[in-house]
C-alpha cells in the first residue's frame, strides 16, 4: 500500500503538467482580451501594450513558462521574489489574486459538495438495497424510475424546478445566497440527485449479485437473519463498485457544481470559473483547473487505499 501511495505521488506532477498544458492551449484559444472592459473605457494602445507585457499576455510561450514556474513553486525555490504556489493576479477581478479568490470560494464549494455526496450516499444506498432485496417488485420499479429521472434530467432543470416550487411558490427556503442551513438544502439536493441515481443503480446490481452467491446461501442455511445477511454480508461486498465510483464522484461534487452554484447564487468557485471563461481570465482559469485536477487525483488515490480497508483480499497493483 505504501508503494502505491509513493508511486501515485510521483506520478502526480506529470499528470498535473499534462493537464496544465492542455488547459493552457484551450484557454489561450478563447477569443477576446481579458484586459478590455466592455462596460468601461478601453485603455489607450500604449497602456494596453504595457499591461500585455506585464502579464506576459503578448507571448504565449512566456506566459506558459512564467505561470508554470510560479504556480509550481519552482520560481520560489530558485530564489525569486515570488510566493510559493502563486497562481497570479486575476485579470478581471481588480485587486484580487487567484489565491485569494480560491481561498474565499473553495471552502463553499467543498462544503456544498461534501454535503451533496453524503446525501447522495444516503439516498442511493438505501434505494439500491431496497431494490436489490426484492428485484422486480413495485419498490424496485420505483427506485429504478427515480434513478432514471435523476440521471436523465440536467442539474439546471432540477435546480430551477426546486427553486420555483420550494423557493417561489411555497416560500419554504431562500431562493439564493449562502450563510445558513436553509441556503444549503436546495443546492445540496440538486447536486446530490444525479450521484444518488448512479449509486442506487450500482448498489442494486451489486446486491442482486451478492444475494445470489454461495456464501449468502450458506449464511441463510446457518440461520442468520435476513437483516444480518443484507447489511453485514451482502452490502459490504456490493459496496465495492460504489466505492470505486465515490472517488471521482466526490471530486466532481466538490469541483463540478458550476451550474448549481450559478442557479442558486452560491458564492463558490463555480461562479468565478464561469465568469473567467467568458472573460478569458487566463490566470483564474489555470488556477481553478490546477486545484481541481489535484483534488480529483487525490480522491482517486484515497479510494484505491480504501479498497484494501474494505476488502483486504484485493491486491493493489
Amino acid at each position: 500500500m505504501i508503494g502505491l501511495i509513493v508511486r501515485r505521488l510521483i506520478q502526480l506532477p506529470l499528470i498535473i503538467f499534462v493537464v496544465y498544458t492542455i488547459t493552457f492551449c484551450l484557454a489561450w484559444l478563447i477569443p477576446g482580451n481579458p484586459l478590455e472592459n466592455p462596460e468601461g473605457r478601453r485603455p489607450p494602445p500604449e497602456i494596453m501594450q504595457a499591461m500585455l507585457e506585464q502579464y506576459k499576455l503578448d507571448n504565449p510561450w512566456n506566459f506558459y513558462w512564467d505561470y508554470l514556474g510560479k504556480a509550481s513553486g519552482v520560481s520560489w525555490v530558485m530564489g525569486n521574489n515570488d510566493r510559493p504556489f502563486d497562481l497570479g493576479p486575476s485579470l478581471t477581478h481588480q485587486d484580487w489574486t487567484v489565491n485569494e479568490i480560491l481561498a474565499a470560494g473553495l471552502p463553499v464549494s467543498i462544503a456544498l459538495g461534501l454535503i451533496a455526496i453524503l446525501l447522495a450516499c444516503a439516498i442511493g444506498i438505501t434505494a439500491g438495497v431496497i431494490g436489490g432485496v426484492k428485484p422486480g417488485s413495485a419498490k424496485d420499479f420505483l427506485t429504478l424510475l427515480v434513478a432514471l429521472i435523476g440521471i436523465s434530467l440536467p442539474s439546471f432543470v432540477i435546480g430551477t424546478a426546486l427553486l420555483v416550487v420550494f423557493g417561489v411558490w411555497l416560500k419554504l427556503v431562500p431562493i439564493g445566497g449562502w450563510g445558513s442551513i436553509s441556503h444549503i438544502i436546495l443546492p445540496a439536493i440538486t447536486l446530490a440527485l444525479p450521484f444518488a441515481a448512479y449509486i442506487a443503480r450500482l448498489t442494486r446490481f451489486g446486491m442482486i449479485e451478492e444475494l445470489g452467491s454461495d456464501y449468502v446461501r450458506t449464511a441463510r442455511a446457518k440461520g442468520v437473519s435476513q437483516r444480518a445477511v443484507v447489511l453485514r454480508h451482502a452490502l459490504k461486498n456490493a459496496f465495492l463498485p460504489v466505492l470505486s465510483y465515490l472517488g471521482p464522484a466526490a471530486a466532481m461534487a466538490m469541483t463540478g457544481s458550476f451550474v448549481v452554484e450559478k442557479v442558486f447564487a452560491v458564492p463558490g468557485i463555480g461562479t468565478h470559473f464561469v465568469h473567467a471563461v467568458l472573460s478569458k481570465d487566463l490566470t483564474l482559469i489555470m488556477g481553478v483547473v490546477l486545484v481541481y485536477s489535484t483534488m480529483l487525483i487525490m480522491f482517486n488515490l484515497i479510494v484505491d487505499v480504501l479498497y484494501r480497508w474494505v476488502d483486504p483480499r484485493i491486491k493493489l497493483a
